[in-house]
């Protein structure tokens, strides 16, 4: 009975070792992939969405929605060859998506790496996360709160967290939300990666760099908004080699609004894109998960294109069947505001707006 009981603390250690190398060696092979699929070799801005999957209420759309999610994944790897995707939602619809990406191993194009967004607290199972397929997990860097100089994240320590993110297999990848009041130069920029790095006790796989709203943006009224010119950060060729920046875009698509931003993210040094699920026109009223195939498939494989901006993506409306009456009538007052952009794209332009069309990303 001793003897079992001593080869019992004997293995206990042994066992723990085992879980938390077994851990270093898949966090490794996450930060491997995310860094191949977040850096693109012919130096052209990366473009990753964020996915919102919805927790159905219901049974039944419980039971529907996962043939949806897989859809879903298909069309994001496959039509937008998007570079990664970012999730928002509950493990099982991430292991669902997930699944599907897996699936794919051995085609092209292959799995795309899934970084998971677990909300401003960044608390979450990390190990369930892992487990469901996950690559990585944004983690909001002073709970989002933002960040007006290098001297805000050195008041911080974010080592632990990391060092548990890593045990389980995973990536940490923090996101700074950085004041639009402050002075943000490469030299700005890159002391701010320099603290975060001292800070977390690592080089990141990746930095996410969110501009926050500012006192003076937030005191505008929405006429000016609409003239406001954008100030991002300036991100140094020296540092976008070492560590790939990606900037947040949280920009209503429309009117040619989100291919601008990312044109202007590329001019700025940075190196991808997190293109949030703020961009999809209405998705917090109702977050169809076929519509938000179809708007990122048509999106993100035009912002990929060199070919004319002339296009159109058409939602797929049909009242009472594919979307409620509220996603319709809120889509037409949209268009008919003029807050997507000029809708007539000239001579021959088939587009029917009544019927979902939507133009100018």
């Amino acid at each position: 009975m001793m003897n079992s009981a001593l080869l019992l603390l004997l293995l206990v250690p042994l066992a723990d070792s085992f879980s938390m190398t077994m851990g270093g060696e898949k966090a490794t092979l996450a930060h491997n992939r995310l860094r191949e699929a977040l850096v693109s070799p012919s130096g052209k801005i990366t473009l990753s969405p964020e996915v919102l999957i919805p927790e159905p209420t219901d049974p039944t759309l419980l039971l529907l929605q996962g043939s949806e999610i897989q859809k879903l994944s298909r069309k994001i790897r496959i039509q937008a060859k998007a570079n990664a995707v970012f999730i928002s939602g509950t493990t099982t619809a991430l292991r669902t998506f997930a699944t599907e990406q897996e699936e794919a191993k051995g085609y092209f194009p292959g799995p795309l790496p899934i970084i998971y967004c677990p909300g401003t607290s960044g608390e979450c199972d990390y190990d369930d996360i892992s487990d469901a397929g996950a690559s990585a997990v944004l983690l909001p860097v002073l709970n989002g709160k933002e960040i007006s100089s290098a001297a805000d994240v050195s008041s911080g320590d974010l080592k632990t967290l990391f060092q548990t993110v890593l045990e389980n297999g995973l990536q940490p990848i923090p996101e700074c939300v950085i004041s639009a009041d402050a002075s943000w130069e490469e030299e700005d920029v890159q002391a701010l990666i320099d603290a975060l790095i001292e800070q977390c006790g690592m080089e990141p796989t990746a930095v996410v760099l969110t501009l926050g709203l500012g006192e003076e943006s937030e005191e505008e009224d929405d006429e000016d908004d609409e003239d406001a010119t954008v100030s991002l950060p300036a991100v140094s060729a020296t540092l976008r080699k070492k560590i790939p920046i990606l900037g947040s875009v949280s920009v209503l698509a429309g009117g040619g609004r989100l291919g601008g931003y990312t044109a202007i993210l590329k001019n700025a040094g940075f190196t991808g894109s997190f293109l949030r699920s703020d961009c999809v026109p209405g998705f917090r009223m109702n977050p169809d998960l076929a519509v938000v195939a179809d708007f990122w498939a048509a999106a993100i494989s035009d912002l990929k294109s060199t070919k004319s901006k002339t296009f159109s993506f058409r939602s797929k409306i049909a009242l009472g069947v594919d979307v409620p009456k509220a996603w319709y009538d809120y889509q037409k007052n949209v268009m008919e505001s003029g807050a997507l952009g000029e809708t007539s794209m000239g001579q021959g332009d088939a587009s029917n707006p009544d019927s979902g069309d939507f133009q100018g990303f």
